[in-house]
């Protein structure tokens, strides 16, 4: 195999495993209630998919440290936005 078929490769199973953790995740959360969609589902989903895909960048990215550090910032402030959103289940 030559390197350009290496490197795709490696780029769409990565994206695959990406992918594939996302949707275990949701069917996680989904399983732990009941298998109904709801918002706070919706955003406990994206509140974790956001953390991973968020590290797997930072480990990846080839950013200077100063641009990773306000990325971050950035991403903190989001997940407190996403975090405010859930409201207690009634059950």
């Amino acid at each position: 195999m030559d390197e350009n078929k290496k490197i795709a490769f490696i780029h769409y199973f990565t994206e695959f495993i990406l992918v594939s953790i996302g949707l275990g995740i949701l069917f996680v959360l989904l399983f732990f209630n009941d298998f109904k969609i709801s918002i706070n589902v919706l955003s406990l989903w994206v509140f974790f998919f956001n953390g991973i895909l968020f590290t797997y960048w930072a480990w990846k990215s080839k950013s200077k440290v100063w641009e990773k550090f306000m990325a971050g910032i950035y991403f903190v402030i989001v997940e407190i936005i996403i975090a405010s959103s859930f409201t207690p289940s009634q059950g």
